[in-house]
């Protein structure tokens, strides 16, 4: 029942030390749903930031999908937050329509803070009057408006006048009212992200900000060059993420060993996935669901390659990462994939290229190989290093801070 469903329930993962401010101002990171995926690492680096900056964040979303406890087992780090469920109880309900329940619930939860930072992709319905920093991953407003309900597989739709088409269409009307307020202020993930917010609002702030989600490179560099030709993949599985795709390319190469590691977040979808290997009889194809990092990172050492499969990405981390840790990479040509790969003969329009790239490449010299990925890491450091990301965070964070602080000494 809505009404007993939404309700505040904290967990202080991790109690705040001394060092932090009592009197600092109250800042909450905003996201309707919490998942382990890239969006969780941003937001943990985010935590990075605030606590270096004496502020012990609230992790405010509609409900966690798992046990908090987790995420220091998982990245092995330690960090002062506190997580603030609205709803823990709340059925599942469309992507869509969560996102403007959870934005709507701001407008009551906002007072309890002096900054929201949101990672909802959404502006809609926040309140005008509150400072909050978007950091978008990529614009909702702008997904609803492709012909397309899921801009990553772009020849997709719904049957007419089903209900996830009207529900679509419902969705679509209430974004008509979309505005900006000049207390918000905009962080991008990429410049295609960033482009295609002004595409929908044109007019945006001359203050925002392309800040790229940051990996810590100490976690993955490895020294390895005796790799074998394999192939490996990493993301949440789910249709976008296109592991069904690279299973039915490695049918067609049976000689390459592809590892598809992933957060078994789609149950069905894996199901899907296994039943193709099995009744393909593909010795190939290897699934490390919810495998932990060591893991993830010792199968990146020990291949050559990097697949990733999404279309229109909107930056793609595991990209970097796999950059970080020596694999060639091979992404779709599109979205934020050719910021993070500027080497064109690295990228394909169809996964059909893909054969014909990875042989051009197994007939390139050893060293020809190492210059590209020399290069590849270089631009990864200056870009996407976690140094780099929290370093422009806290340039970003801290006029805003300094201006909540002034108010709040002076009454205002």
């Amino acid at each position: 029942m809505w009404p007993t469903a939404f309700c505040c329930n904290s967990i202080a993962i991790y109690k705040a030390s001394n060092s932090m401010e009592s009197d600092a101002p109250r800042v909450a990171i905003c996201q309707p749903y919490v998942i382990f995926g890239g969006r969780l690492q941003v937001i943990l680096h985010m935590v990075e930031v605030l606590n270096d900056l004496g502020i012990v964040p609230d992790i405010v979303t509609l409900r966690l999908r798992f046990e908090p406890e987790r995420i220091e087992a998982h990245y092995g780090r330690t960090y002062q937050m506190r997580f603030r469920q609205l709803a823990p109880n709340m059925r599942i309900i469309p992507d869509d329509t969560s996102i403007l329940v959870f934005n709507s619930l701001l407008h009551r939860i906002g007072r309890d803070y002096d900054l929201l930072i949101n990672s909802s992709n959404s502006l809609m319905p926040l309140p005008g009057n509150q400072h909050i920093l978007h950091y978008i991953h990529f614009p909702r407003e702008r997904r609803l408006a492709d012909p397309s309900p899921d801009i990553h597989r772009p020849d997709f739709r719904y049957q007419p006048f089903s209900l996830r088409w009207l529900h679509r269409l419902a969705i679509q009307q209430v974004y008509r009212f979309r505005r900006l307020h000049p207390q918000h202020h905009f962080v991008f993930n990429s410049a295609f992200t960033a482009a295609a917010l002004r595409e929908m609002y044109g007019n945006v702030p001359a203050d925002t900000h392309i800040v790229y989600p940051p990996v810590d490179f100490s976690d993955y560099e490895s020294d390895n060059r005796d790799r074998q030709p394999a192939i490996v993949s990493v993301a949440r599985f789910g249709p976008s993420k296109g592991q069904l795709e690279q299973i039915k390319l490695a049918a067609r190469q049976p000689d390459v060993h592809f590892h598809l590691v992933g957060f078994a977040h789609n149950p069905a979808y894996v199901e899907t996935c296994q039943a193709y290997i099995q009744s393909h009889g593909l010795k190939n194809v290897h699934l490390h669901l919810d495998a932990p990092f060591d893991e993830m990172i010792a199968l990146m050492h020990q291949s050559k390659y990097f697949l990733h499969t999404m279309i229109n990405e909107p930056f793609g981390l595991t990209a970097v990462q796999a950059i970080a840790a020596g694999c060639v990479p091979l992404v779709h040509d599109s979205g934020g994939q050719r910021e993070v790969v500027p080497l064109p003969q690295l990228r394909y329009q169809s996964l059909d290229d893909v054969p014909a790239i990875l042989e051009t490449l197994e007939a390139l010299p050893a060293s020809d190989i190492d210059a590209m990925v020399r290069e590849l890491q270089a631009h990864a450091h200056a870009h996407y290093d976690e140094a780099v990301f929290h370093q422009q965070i806290h340039d970003i964070l801290l006029p805003i801070l300094d201006e909540l602080q002034g108010k709040t000494k002076t009454g205002a």
